[in-house]
């Protein structure tokens, strides 16, 4: 990795707010759970349903423009609150720093009661997928509550993979895990308990590096007895679901809209917009 990529991955790690294009400020506040930032869009709807969602950006970087705009309308569209975890980031804070930031804000969200049971649902897009997967496989073992279903937009699930090994996401890959086999679950959730999980909504692009992730998950997810569903949409990419607008990012945001409102009890009551 070049000193110039790296320094702007570094500069791209500070939690960032949603432009005032997307979310003016009387609609976003800043707040710490369990000491992790977490960043809401329309708090006050939190009593009535969550989207908390772990952005990707291949464990290194931050949230980016493309997934504001998605949590926002994916939010505004389902009628819910939506929750950005900030997660700590390689190669400062390297595995299991970020799974333990997102845990420890959804314990102190569920004891606040700012999350109510069954209203509310864990997204990720990429990387942040994959995290949500494996955050997801944690709880279903643990006496925290689970998310009410998964939203997984082109999950990065499998750190193994040799495929990556001379791209940027090999790199990260090392960095995030350090000296930790990647076989683990907590890195790899592809390779852990599946059969537990809440009802999970994969959407994928088929021009995506991370579309065979999809297809093996999906595969994973029957042979283990799941609940789910995948969408995988001709021509799209892997941020098929952020980036838009266009037919693919909003036949992506469709599926997982709608699976949110269903997971959550929301489909008389979600909203057209604010």
């Amino acid at each position: 990795m070049s000193l110039v990529r790296t320094l702007r991955i570094l500069a791209s790690q500070r939690p960032s707010l949603p432009p005032h294009a997307l979310a003016a400020p009387a609609r976003v506040e800043r707040r710490r759970h369990g000491h992790v930032p977490v960043t809401w869009i329309d708090p006050h709807l939190a009593s009535t349903a969550t989207i908390v969602h772990l952005h990707g950006g291949s464990y290194v970087a931050g949230e980016s423009v493309q997934t504001w705009d998605f949590l926002e309308e994916t939010a505004r569209r389902s009628g819910a609150a939506g929750a950005m975890i900030h997660y700590r980031l390689a190669p400062r804070h390297s595995f299991p720093a970020a799974i333990e930031d997102v845990l420890h804000a959804l314990d102190a969200l569920s004891t606040q009661a700012t999350l109510r049971p069954g209203r509310w649902v864990l997204s990720g897009d990429e990387a942040g997928a994959g995290l949500a997967l494996a955050v997801a496989q944690v709880l279903a073992a643990s006496e925290v509550g689970s998310p009410a279903a998964l939203l997984l937009s082109s999950p990065w699930v499998d750190l193994t993979r040799e495929e990556y090994a001379d791209d940027l996401r090999g790199t990260a890959a090392r960095l995030y895990a350090g000296a930790v086999p990647r076989t683990d679950p907590r890195l790899s959730p592809l390779l852990g308990e599946l059969s537990d999980l809440p009802p999970a909504h994969l959407v994928t692009g088929s021009q995506g590096v991370l579309v065979e992730d999809g297809r093996r998950l999906d595969a994973a997810f029957t042979a283990a007895g799941a609940r789910h569903q995948h969408l995988e949409i001709a021509g799209g990419g892997d941020q098929v679901a952020l980036v838009g607008p266009g037919p693919h990012s909003q036949q992506a945001r469709r599926f997982l809209i709608e699976a949110a409102r269903r997971a959550m009890g929301l489909e008389e009551t979600a909203g057209a917009g604010h």
